[in-house]
This record gives structure tokens, sequence and C-alpha cells, in this order.
């Protein structure tokens, strides 16, 4: 595929570095957030079907991933409130050098991110978002019962870092619709509480699809056909 290495800077001296995937048979562009296991260069080939599918696409590493400036990452925790400013970083790199419109594509805390920080972005025209967070009072809860030794990071919950406060806010002006990917087997969110993060979207456009066929938190692996075809069918719809 053709790309161009970009390197983009964050708020806070880091900077992050990005690949940009051109297509010529569309004028909509997909910023890609993912879920923080591994790095950018793992996900080719969701970059090569969204890039088939006519859609220009910017992929990245979070600071401490990749190529992108060092950042200690303990893998004990499940997110960074860093990781939401290399998200605004990214954005307002897409917003001034592009004329495409904007599809935010995130999953897991990637997925949660694009929610919690692309609702409000007036240049944001959908998000896709597979298995995003939705609440991290509950997710502690979560992590509690299935003994998962894992933690946040203090002030997270009940703000505008967690999805399901967000989305209860008014969207950003040219924000049309979201989609919202689930799996059966996910041990982190029930299909409940994915019904109450839709429930509590103030978006007309709104869906959530459930994978019956799913591998505990990948979606795409195992039902790569179906995928792709929910992606292409909700922005074709926007």
């Amino acid at each position: 595929m053709k790309y161009e290495k970009v390197t983009i800077p964050s708020s806070d001296g880091i900077q992050l570095h990005a690949w940009y995937f051109p297509s010529d048979l569309g004028d909509q562009l997909m910023i890609i957030s993912h879920d923080g296991v591994g790095n950018m260069g793992d996900y080719l080939e969701r970059v090569r079907i969204l890039v088939n599918y006519g859609f220009s696409v910017l992929i990245y590493d979070y600071r401490g991933y990749g190529a992108s400036s060092d950042f200690e990452i303990n893998k004990f925790q499940y997110v960074y409130k860093e990781f939401y400013e290399d998200f605004d970083a990214v954005y307002s790199y897409c917003e001034e050098r592009f004329h495409h419109e904007l599809i935010a594509y995130g999953w897991g805390i990637g997925a949660g991110i694009s929610v919690a920080r692309g609702y409000q972005k007036d240049d944001i025209a959908g998000i896709i978002a597979d298995e995003p967070f939705v609440d991290f009072t509950q997710l502690k809860l979560q992590f509690k019962k299935i003994n998962a030794v894992m933690t946040l990071p203090s002030g997270i919950e009940n703000s505008n870092y967690n999805a399901l406060n967000v989305v209860k806010l008014e969207a950003g002006d040219n924000l049309r619709g979201i989609l919202y990917l689930h799996g059966a087997k996910n041990f982190l969110y029930t299909a409940e509480d994915m019904e109450l993060l839709l429930n509590s979207t103030s978006l007309d456009i709104k869906e959530l699809y459930q994978f019956d066929v799913a591998s505990r938190m990948d979606n795409f692996t195992v039902n790569e056909s179906e995928y792709a075809r929910q992606i292409y069918a909700f922005v074709l719809n926007l």
C-alpha cells in the first residue's frame, strides 16, 4: 500500500509516529486508535480493508508505543489520561491538513478514547467504537470480580474521560452517527453495558451490532467479512 510516514506533535512536546494511507476512491478519512496491544504495525490488515473500501486512513501509536516518544507503560494500567491528549493531537493534525470528512474508529481503549474525545469534536462526522469502555466505576468492580490486577488513573471515573458521561452531552456540530460493535464473549463488558451506552447516546443515528462468534475481545479476526461490511454500511448511511 502507498503510505506516508508522519510525525505529529502532542501538546506537551511528545512526538507521535503515524502512517497515512491515501485513497483516491473517496473523501473520508479514518482516524484509527488501537487498543494498546502491540503497535500500529500489527493492524495493517484492517488498514488494507479500509483502503480497499475507499477510505483514506491515518493510524498512529500512542506515546510509549512503536516509534512514538518514550513513555513508561505499566502493563497493569488499563488506560492513561495522556492517550486522550494523543488523540486530540492526531485529530488537530488531520483537521488542519486534510479536507476529508473525518471518522474516528478504534477498538478496546482506542474505541473508548474515540468516543470520549471524538464525540464533541466539531469536524468528526462518525464514530466506530468496537468494545469501548463504558463506565470506569463499573469497570473497577468487574476487574475485582474476575480477579484482574488492573488499575485506573486517579480522577478518571465519572468525568469526561468516561464514555458514558460524554455521550450524554451535546455532540459536535457535524457528528451524525455512532456505531458500537460488541462480541458476545467479551469478559469486561456485557450486552447490557453496551445497551446502556447506546441508550445514553444523544444522537439520532446510533447502532449496536453484536458478533455472536468472537474471541474474548477480538471481533475482527473471526468476523472479518461481516466486520468490514458493518463498517462500510454504517459510513455509507451517515
